[in-house]
């Protein structure tokens, strides 16, 4: 596997990462060229220079994906946004072959334009697809926070997923997931509600029981957060988060639930699982920033959950 991009280079325009891409493919003979991209700008810039190979553009943007699926470009939605570029590229490779756009053998050149992480810079990926890519588990796109079971957030964003999509259909429902870290959590936080979850067994007290999956979904409506150990023992739900005076990174349009949330995250080493009552994405954060975005209604990916 080779790898082209310089964080600190900015002065590369989209012509100049374009011609280097096509350079590479043309050099390795490669079978197709992905390009993963927010506003679409390298992926027409590519399918100009690259007649020779199919180029296949991958994007977590629905209204770019449908202005470059008019175009006639072969594009794919992708189910989420990694928390760097270097695990975005495995993201991508998995989902263009589980959608069958590459096949496992072929050599691919991936590129990440830095539209998709500006602080980041580009990146230029030749790779073999191996089997190792076909299934790509969530700790390979999520560095988990200590004490978090994998199980117990898959769980997490199962559910998020269903309140996301309970949110696309014009139920005006968001929640917060706040995982591990329990105690510290719910220092200074207040119950806004009575625990709807006090005095009950333990077994419908997991967010890893599906049983009570449509109980959560429907928990959602109220007000405040659900705090989980990182074994999956739900505490509360109905939780008002104490508030934080410290920096967060918040990407711009997000509101006070997502600040909240990442605000908890960077006082304490709990994760953050929000789900956002006006587009139904499914955003995680730790360590106050952001660092994984869903889309709950692409089904394929690599976070494989019960549903």
């Amino acid at each position: 596997m080779s790898k082209a991009g310089d964080p600190r280079r900015t002065s590369r325009s989209d012509a100049e990462l374009a011609q280097m891409v096509a350079q590479v493919a043309q050099a390795a003979r490669v079978d197709a060229i992905i390009c993963a991209t927010d506003t679409g700008a390298l992926a027409g810039r590519l399918h100009n220079l690259s007649d020779r190979f199919r180029v296949i553009v991958a994007t977590t943007n629905r209204d770019t994906a449908d202005a470059l699926t008019r175009t006639d470009l072969d594009t794919i939605l992708l189910p989420l946004r990694a928390a760097n570029k270097y695990s975005q590229v495995r993201h991508v490779i998995s989902v263009a072959l589980k959608a069958s756009r590459v096949a496992m053998g072929d050599l691919v050149v991936c590129a990440i334009s830095r539209d998709v992480y500006p602080e980041e810079g580009d990146l230029v990926v030749l790779t073999d697809v191996e089997p190792s890519i076909e299934h790509l588990p969530l700790s390979d796109v999520l560095r988990l926070t200590d004490g978090i079971q994998l199980p117990v957030m898959e769980a997490a964003i199962t559910v998020a997923g269903k309140v996301g999509r309970a949110a696309r259909r014009g139920k005006r429902i968001g929640a917060i997931f706040m995982l591990g870290d329990s105690h510290k959590v719910l220092e200074g936080s207040k119950q806004l509600v009575p625990n709807p979850f006090q005095g009950h067994d333990e077994a419908v007290r997991r967010i890893t029981n599906s049983d009570i999956h449509g109980a959560l979904v429907e928990l959602s409506k109220l007000d405040g957060a659900f705090v989980v150990r990182g074994d999956g023992f739900i505490q509360s739900a109905g939780v008002f988060l104490a508030p934080a005076d410290v920096e967060i990174e918040l990407p711009v349009g997000l509101g006070a639930r997502h600040a909240a949330a990442a605000a908890v995250t960077k006082r304490t080493i709990a994760t953050a699982v929000v789900v956002s009552a006006t587009d139904g994405n499914v955003r995680v954060f730790s360590g106050g920033k952001m660092v994984l975005q869903m889309d709950p209604e692409v089904e394929y990916g690599p976070v494989t959950v019960e549903e």
